[in-house]
C-alpha cells in the first residue's frame, strides 16, 4: 500500500475498519498491533490510542434503550495519526453510531487529513451476532444498555434494534457520508472470506499478507457463565464482582435459543437484509447471508429458574461470601 500522487501532491490514505462487533475484530487489532511492532505493513502506521490495541476509547456510549447514544472524541480521534503518511484504524464502537449527522461529521474530521478513505465492515447475520454480542451484557455497560438483561440466549426484539441491526441504512449513512465508493463490505461468513478468517481478509485487503502472530482469541462465555452473569447484574451485583465470579464457573455447554426462537428474531431483519443484497448487487443470496438455521436445536436450552441459577451460584462462592 503505498501513497499515490497526483501532480506530484502526495495523497493520503486511511483504512478504517468500523467492526461490526463479533467478527473477529479482537484478533485482527491485535494482529494488526503485531504487525506494526514488526514492521510488517509496509508504509502503514496502525493508529491507536496509547497503551491499547485500538481506539475505542474514543468512541463512548451511554444510556439504554431508545437513548442509547454515541459520542465520539474527535479532537482525541485527529491526533491519534500522525501528520503523514497512510493510516489504519479499527474500532468496532464505531458500530453503534446511527445518527447521521454524527457520521458526517466523523467525514468532515477524517477528509482534512486524508485524500481517500476507505470504510471496511463485516457483517454477521443478526441472530449470530445478537447471540455472541449480548454476552458482553455482563462485561460491557454498551451491551447491557442496549440488549437489557433478559435471562435467555436470545433478547426479546425492541424497536431500537434497529439502529443496530437494520444494516442497509446503516451502511446508507455512511455511504452518503463518505461516499459510496468508499465502503468495503465484508460478509462474515466463513466461505466469503479470504482464507476464511477475518485476519486474513483484511490484510488481503490491503494487499498484504497476514502476520503468523499467533491465535488468541478470547473464548466464548459458556451457558451458566452466561446465565449466571444477567441474574447477577439484574439483580444489581457490581460488575468486577459478577466477572470474578464466573471465572470460577467450569461449563463447557453453550447458552443456544430454539430454531423458532432464531427464526422469530431473524424476520424482524428480513426486509433490511433483501435490501442489503440488492444495493451490495449480491445475487447468491436473496437475503444476503445464508439463511440455514440447522445449528440450533428444536428445544433450546436457556430455560431455567432463579433457584437453578442460586445453586450455580452458592456452588462457587467462597463459604464467608455467602
Amino acid at each position: 500500500m503505498r501513497c499515490t500522487k497526483t501532480e506530484g501532491i502526495v495523497l493520503r490514505q486511511l483504512w478504517l475498519h468500523i467492526g461490526s462487533h463479533k467478527t473477529g475484530t479482537s484478533s485482527l487489532q491485535r494482529a494488526l498491533r503485531f504487525a506494526q511492532t514488526h514492521q510488517l505493513l509496509g508504509d502503514l502506521t496502525y493508529a491507536r490510542s496509547p497503551k491499547s490495541k485500538n481506539i475505542n476509547n474514543l468512541i463512548r456510549v451511554k444510556g439504554e434503550g431508545r437513548t442509547l447514544r454515541t459520542r465520539v472524541n474527535f479532537r482525541g480521534l485527529k491526533a491519534v495519526f500522525p501528520t503523514t503518511g497512510n493510516c489504519i484504524a479499527s474500532s468496532e464502537m464505531f458500530f453503534w453510531i446511527h445518527n447521521p449527522r454524527q457520521v458526517r461529521k466523523l467525514a468532515r474530521v477524517l477528509k482534512r487529513q486524508f485524500d481517500e478513505i476507505h470504510i471496511v465492515v463485516y457483517l454477521r447475520r443478526q441472530d449470530s451476532l445478537a447471540i455472541s454480542h449480548r454476552k458482553q451484557a455482563v462485561m460491557r455497560s454498551a451491551a447491557e444498555g442496549f440488549y437489557g438483561l433478559q435471562l435467555s440466549a436470545l433478547p426479546t426484539y425492541q424497536e431500537h434494534f434497529d439502529h443496530y441491526f437494520n444494516y442497509d441504512q446503516k451502511l446508507r449513512i455512511w455511504a452518503d457520508a463518505f461516499g459510496p465508493d468508499s465502503l468495503h463490505v465484508r460478509k462474515f461468513e466463513k466461505s466469503a472470506l479470504f482464507k476464511n478468517d477475518t485476519v486474513d481478509d483484511f490484510f488481503h485487503l490491503l494487499g498484504l499478507t497476514a502476520p503468523d502472530w499467533g491465535e488468541h482469541a478470547t473464548p466464548p462465555m459458556s451457558r451458566k457463565q452466561l446465565l449466571v452473569g444477567l441474574y447477577q447484574r439484574s439483580k444489581g451485583i457490581e460488575r468486577q464482582e459478577v466477572i470474578a465470579l464466573i471465572k470460577q464457573i467450569e461449563d463447557s455447554e453453550k447458552l443456544t435459543p430454539s430454531r423458532a426462537q432464531a427464526l422469530a428474531f431473524l424476520d424482524h431483519f428480513n426486509d433490511s437484509n433483501r435490501r442489503l443484497a440488492e444495493m451490495l448487487g449480491d445475487k447468491t443470496a436473496p437475503q444476503y447471508f445464508d439463511m440455514d438455521l440447522s445449528r440450533y436445536p428444536e428445544v433450546g436450552n436457556d430455560n431455567v429458574s432463579d433457584a437453578e441459577i442460586e445453586q450455580w451460584i452458592a456452588a462457587h462462592t467462597a463459604p464467608q461470601l455467602r
